[in-house]
């Protein structure tokens, strides 16, 4: 699909929004929105910072607002034909006021600092998603060739100084990296990486992102020998899992996969364990645009993608799956990973190093 085409389709959700909520323009001020309207523009300096650039759309057409410093690279290197600049003095705190007036003088303005668009994004557009696949292919061999050249005597900062080195030399970065080796596995469900030896075994979790689209992935490797509690537990999670994913089918609401989780972790003698760690949910251009909570309406939508990570102390399970009416596509599973068949998928096993 040409830039211009993926534009247009996108401007044409957004008029619709205008149109249901009786306004005249969208400031649009969070990453996710402006990537996704830009057809995957980058517009974070500091990575963990607000964007350096906004966007306003109208029925008269689309701009971004931006300061003096950024405007000729973003011109350049993240917007497709058809978004033309305005700029503002980056000295001047008035400045950007007077053009924001100028794009939505006699409007009603709606902004995305109080409307939540998930549901504008999606469904992802054919262009997106073979973005997804191939990010999923670019994510997963990067983080099996990291997986391959670590050592029990690397600390869990080393690994995650692999992990953000291989990613990063192949364009994606990592807004997410977790690392528990064998001493924090079984303590902590999001474990940050500490100055402590990996050991013999443990967990490698990454968000990977490229042209503002994520995918996630779980992997669990050992050194000789898999630990028994490593073994047993994840064939656990393997059975929550298939449960989750035999549930998510277009038009199931979300609120049900999660049940779904809570009774195979009751079956395999766990029933709080939904409680100790969200299960996951829905995907694109945020590390999960909402999480499945109990009793949550919206539905499983076909052309979405879904990253679920069911755990237990010792184990984890994750993919990124394309829903799609056919069925579940796997995005992250590298196939030189080694692979178990559960419930008819191949699932990914511990890579015995």
């Amino acid at each position: 699909m040409p830039a211009t085409t993926e534009l247009t389709t996108k401007l044409a959700r957004l008029h619709a929004l205008l149109d249901e909520r009786e306004a005249g323009a969208l400031q649009l001020t969070r990453a996710e929105n402006l990537a996704w309207l830009s057809g995957g523009g980058d517009f974070l300096i500091n990575r963990e910072g607000s964007p350096i650039a906004e966007m306003v759309v109208t029925r008269r057409g689309v701009w971004l607002l931006t300061n003096q410093i950024e405007a000729e690279r973003l011109r350049q290197e993240e917007l497709p034909e058809g978004i033309p600049v305005v700029v503002f003095d980056w000295f001047n705190p008035a400045s950007k006021a007077e053009r924001l007036r100028a794009l939505t003088e006699g409007l009603n303005v709606l902004s995305d600092r109080e409307l939540d668009l998930t549901l504008v994004r999606s469904p992802l557009l054919e262009v997106e998603l073979e973005r997804c696949r191939e990010l999923g292919r670019l994510a997963s061999a990067a983080l099996t060739d990291a997986a391959m050249d670590i050592s029990p005597e690397l600390t869990e900062q080393q690994v995650a100084a692999q992990l953000h080195f291989t990613l990063r030399d192949r364009g994606m970065n990592l807004p997410v990296v977790l690392i528990a080796g064998e001493e924090r596995f079984g303590k902590h469900r999001h474990p940050l990486p500490q100055e402590v030896p990996f050991g013999r075994a443990g967990l490698l979790v990454i968000c990977a992102q490229r042209r503002g689209l994520i995918v996630s992935l779980s992997r669990m490797v050992a050194f000789g020998a898999v630990p028994q509690i490593n073994r047993e537990r994840l064939e656990k999670v393997w059975q929550v899992e298939a449960a989750i994913l035999d549930a998510t089918r277009p038009g199931v609401p979300i609120g049900e996969v999660l049940a779904a989780a809570q009774r195979a972790y009751a079956a395999v003698g766990f029933p709080n364990a939904w409680q100790e760690h969200h299960q996951g949910g829905p995907t694109g251009y945020l590390t999960r645009d909402f999480l499945a909570t109990p009793g949550e309406r919206r539905p499983v939508l076909a052309n979405v993608a879904f990253a679920w990570n069911p755990s237990l102390p010792h184990a984890k399970a994750e993919d990124t799956f394309l829903c799609r009416d056919g069925g579940l596509e796997n995005l992250t599973l590298d196939p030189r990973w080694p692979t178990v068949t559960v419930a008819g998928r191949a699932r990914a096993d511990i890579l015995v190093l």
